[in-house]
């Protein structure tokens, strides 16, 4: 199996941001430097009728130009701390090429400014298999599309945290992603991975709706669904594996 991310993509996409953020920086520097040179050299005389709507000017080029800099520092920020791959991803994907042949192809960290983000995704002749990934330790209790969580009382609490939804949203997007590209073909389907093992990881299951696994049990859980039968020719995954990774 190949276990693939497009950094090259997101390096890019890096480095496209850091650009613009610079060219907003230097339009926001631009602001100040105009505001604060019409502080230092007058062109309105204090007493003149227009000087009102002048001092209004220039603190709001100073004001302006100051918080543009500003959002260009965030931007910068963000381009140079843009996560380029995703470990949790990478590890499960090193599992599951114990156990897969080289026709599956398991793509991580994808994300697409019309898409978003999606932590992994496996394509193969079986479809596209869209995975929530999470390491998160405790007792959980799944409830068709509900979750809750076993509270240090012992007592079942809801949780805002929702993996099913997160799942079917990013299986949903892909899913739109993929029609756009005349990919309608290719059917989509969505699961939850918990890394962690007991002692650390207790799960209870009523009706998901969606398959929620192990790491470790991941083939062997969906044999029934997304592993039971071909659904792809071999153009069209790659198509697909296309698509997401380069």
């Amino acid at each position: 199996m190949k276990n693939v991310a497009p950094t090259h993509r997101l390096n890019r996409r890096s480095r496209d941001f850091l650009i613009a953020a610079a060219v907003v920086f230097l339009i926001g520097a631009a602001l100040a430097v105009a505001g604060i040179s019409l502080h230092v050299f007058s062109l309105v005389v204090p007493f003149n009728r227009g000087f009102a709507i002048y001092d209004l000017t220039r603190k709001g080029l100073l004001s302006v130009g100051m918080g543009v800099s500003f959002v260009s520092m965030l931007m910068a920020l963000r381009a140079v701390s843009w996560k380029t791959d995703n470990a949790l991803a990478w590890q499960l994907g090193e599992l599951l090429a114990q156990q897969l042949d080289r026709q599956f192809v398991f793509i991580r960290n994808i994300s697409e400014r019309s898409l978003g983000y999606i932590d992994a995704a496996l394509v193969s002749k079986h479809g596209v298999l869209v995975l929530r990934i999470t390491k998160r330790k405790g007792e959980y209790y799944n409830v068709g599309g509900d979750w809750l969580r076993r509270g240090r009382n012992g007592k079942w609490h809801p949780m805002s945290w929702n993996p099913t939804r997160d799942a079917v949203a990013d299986a949903m997007k892909l899913k739109e992603y993929l029609q756009d590209y005349q990919l309608a073909a290719a059917p989509v389907y969505a699961a939850v991975v918990f890394t962690r093992e007991a002692p650390d990881l207790q799960l209870k299951l009523q009706a998901p709706a969606i398959p929620v696994v192990r790491a470790r049990g991941l083939i062997r859980d969906l044999q029934d669904s997304y592993f039971a039968d071909d659904r792809l020719d071999a153009g069209t995954v790659q198509q697909v594996v296309n698509l997401l990774y380069h």
